[in-house]
């Protein structure tokens, strides 16, 4: 979240969404919520009432693959959670830590997996991975 001295006030994000990369991948989905809710309220899916946290999946496999979207309450928490996080070193690893950009309509999430909730391989909006930086 970025200072502007012209208007005298801080630039509000497009997003409330961070997207994380570097993640072990032994976490779970409760790690995620004390680690990264430490900076701002995990915003909770009206649907499964879980928080909206979402790990990357090797379809293959199943398995973690050390990157996922964290959902917050407000913008402001998500530019936070990047100045916090980003190039922190956490459980032995390395995080980046981005705000996530919007897709196109139809989008959805890419890679795959095995959970309920969160916004993952539902078809219409998502985040772009890529554009986080991972």
């Amino acid at each position: 979240m970025a200072y502007n001295a012209d208007t005298m006030s801080f630039d509000l994000p497009d997003t409330d969404t961070v997207y994380v990369s570097g993640l072990p991948t032994n976490i779970t989905e409760r790690d995620i919520e004390e680690f990264f809710g430490s900076i701002g309220v995990i915003k909770t899916d009206k649907k499964t009432r879980g928080k909206k946290i979402w790990l990357y999946r090797d379809k293959a496999t199943g398995g973690l693959k050390g990157d996922g979207t964290v959902s917050y309450d407000d913008p402001f928490s998500a530019s936070s959670a990047v100045e916090w996080f980003n190039g922190k070193e956490w459980k032995g690893h390395m995080l980046s830590v981005t705000l996530a950009e919007r897709k196109g309509a139809g989008g959805g999430y890419g890679g795959g997996g095995q959970r309920g909730g969160g916004y993952g391989g539902r078809g219409g909006g998502g985040y772009d991975r890529a554009a986080g930086g991972g």
